[in-house]
């Protein structure tokens, strides 16, 4: 009895995943533990300030969906990009007034009864956001539209997506959603509850790239640089593929082809939509772009 026992112990378990995961031929993954850092104590001059967020929603559209779930937790990090400190986790369900479409049901696992009469707490909720440097999301395209309009006291904070400001194939990576990110660092969760997608980023963030310091370094590098938005507005009729083939994205809100580039790029990409989709005969309108509008709603 007592071999069977040690087989099954954590410590026994640990060891044979070691042993397999030294053969090539096979990669072990581990359950996520939660995100607890206290490499320091207390904030430190040159220390960065995140707020990690998820929301999970009735649905995808900003116009007729409300948030269900909103879970967010800060963190600290050194000039490396190291996570050195955790804040509390923080996660609220919230009454939407209608029932769940039951495709979000069998996603999230939350049924009505979950959210009758529950509510997020707007103060504790927007001061964590409000006091952080930054505010980082996996799909902040997504997240950032609901979270400032059921917290619009936010809005305007600079946010860092990591689907877009990471360069994961340049640093070995397949690109992916969130749990296809983490099963390459070695880990799984349980996705579609905001809880779990908070911790998964956190370890993500907090993960070593191959050329030096971390994802959150990376990504916060990336956000942080001014770029321009070209607006392809008025953009004749038959250049939709054009457009599209070149990269630019249906902004559905100002109803127009979108597409950012950085200032490097920006005298290449302005000339060629003016000859190549306008013709010479019009102009797109551009803007400077910078972390504190990138992902809004009207950005």
């Amino acid at each position: 009895m007592s071999d069977v026992v040690a087989l099954g112990s954590p410590a026994a378990m640990e060891a044979m995943a070691s042993l397999v995961d030294r053969d090539h031929d096979f990669r072990v993954l581990r359950r996520m533990p939660p995100m607890r850092r206290n490499v320091v104590r207390g904030v430190r001059t040159g220390m960065l300030a995140g707020c990690a967020v998820h929301v999970e929603t009735t649905g995808g559209r900003l116009a007729d969906d409300a948030i269900i779930e909103l879970a967010l937790q800060r963190f600290w990090a050194d000039a490396d990009g190291r996570i050195v400190m955790t804040g509390r986790p923080h996660h609220w369900l919230e009454d939407p007034g209608r029932p769940l479409p039951p495709e979000v049901t069998r996603m999230t696992g939350l049924a009505d009864p979950d959210l009758v009469g529950r509510s997020i707490m707007d103060p504790v909720a927007a001061s964590l956001i409000a006091d952080a440097d930054f505010v980082v999301a996996s799909d902040a395209s997504f997240d950032r539209p609901f979270i400032e309009r059921r917290l619009p006291l936010v809005a305007g904070r600079p946010w860092v997506c990591t689907t877009c400001d990471v360069e994961w194939k340049a640093n070995g990576f397949t690109i992916g959603g969130l749990p296809h990110l983490l099963t390459q660092i070695g880990l799984f969760y349980d996705p579609h509850r905001a809880s779990t997608e908070v911790t998964a980023l956190l370890h993500l963030l907090d993960h070593p790239l191959p050329f030096g310091g971390t994802v959150l370094k990376a990504a916060v590098e990336a956000a942080a640089r001014p770029t321009w938005a070209i607006d392809a507005v008025g953009a004749p009729s038959g250049t939709a593929d054009l457009l599209e083939g070149r990269g630019y994205l249906w902004n559905p809100v100002g109803r127009h082809w979108s597409k950012e580039v950085s200032a490097a790029a920006f005298d290449d990409e302005y000339e060629w939509i003016v000859v190549r989709v306008y013709g010479g005969t019009a102009k797109p309108r551009f803007r400077s772009m910078t972390w504190c509008e990138r992902h809004a709603a009207d950005g």
